[in-house]
């Protein structure tokens, strides 16, 4: 085990997408990052791609195997020595009729949006509390936690579960001066988004739809989870921001 003087923070989904682009960020943010992904082959990409060797280091697991987050945790610390920031960014969106989901759609939607920031928010607080660190956590959320659209039944579940879980993590947490906060990004730039746009037509109208007029970029979400671990974000906790362009709060 090395001690590092750089902050450390582990990010989980991490390479791609809005995980990569806060993993990004917090790299230049003189942050060593610990990237956890499920899908290898990009994760060994990025890593080698894109971070230099002496800032950050991976494990591939799946977030909702309990084992995986433990076994990855420990491979943090020992090369680290600390943690200073969780966050739990990994989610998946099935678009499945309420009347024809399955079971087993059901069960992993909420699994990998909702079981798997649980199982990583335990496992880094236990550390925290265990050796005195005052930590921040950042749960990523959707605007989904509150809006809900057609065939997003165990998805809008799911985020809603992060947000409430957020705000009860922060409640537990707040003695041991750890913050938990929640990003809710609205509809960005990602592989995820354009899997689900069909044509250029639709693409236009859902930004039409956003009052700033355009999708997020990943990076503008990363810019409000660096704020949340800053020491200027030190008295926000159980908070869940809305990155959406203004898409949640025009009724019109």
């Amino acid at each position: 085990m090395c001690s590092m003087k750089k902050r450390v923070a582990v990010i989980t989904g991490a390479a791609s997408g809005i995980g990569k682009a806060i993993s990004l960020l917090l790299a230049h943010n003189g942050y060593y990052v610990f990237l956890f992904d499920k899908d290898q082959k990009q994760l060994l990409r990025v890593i080698n791609e894109e971070f230099a060797a002496d800032s950050s280091d991976y494990y591939c697991g799946d977030v909702t195997i309990k084992e995986d987050v433990e076994k990855a945790l420990v491979q943090c610390v020992q090369k680290t020595g600390h943690i200073d920031a969780l966050i739990s960014n990994v989610g998946i969106l099935e678009k499945t009729d309420f009347l024809k989901m399955t079971e087993q759609q059901w069960d992993k939607t909420i699994d990998v949006n909702l079981k798997g920031v649980f199982l990583w928010g335990q496992a880094v607080a236990k550390w925290m509390v265990e050796n005195n660190v005052s930590g921040g956590i950042v749960n990523i959320a959707c605007m989904r936690a509150s809006l809900v659209g057609k065939s997003m039944s165990a998805y809008a579940a799911a985020k809603a579960g992060v947000r409430m879980l957020t705000k009860a993590m922060a409640v537990e947490l707040a003695p041991y001066k750890i913050t938990v906060n929640a990003v809710e990004p609205g509809r960005t730039q990602t592989d995820l988004l354009k899997s689900h746009i069909i044509d250029k037509s639709g693409e236009e109208l859902r930004q039409r739809l956003i009052p700033l007029g355009r999708f997020a970029m990943p990076a503008e979400i990363a810019q409000a989870v660096l704020f949340l671990l800053s020491d200027q974000a030190r008295y926000i906790t159980g908070a869940s921001i809305p990155v959406d362009g203004g898409y949640s709060i025009e009724k019109d």
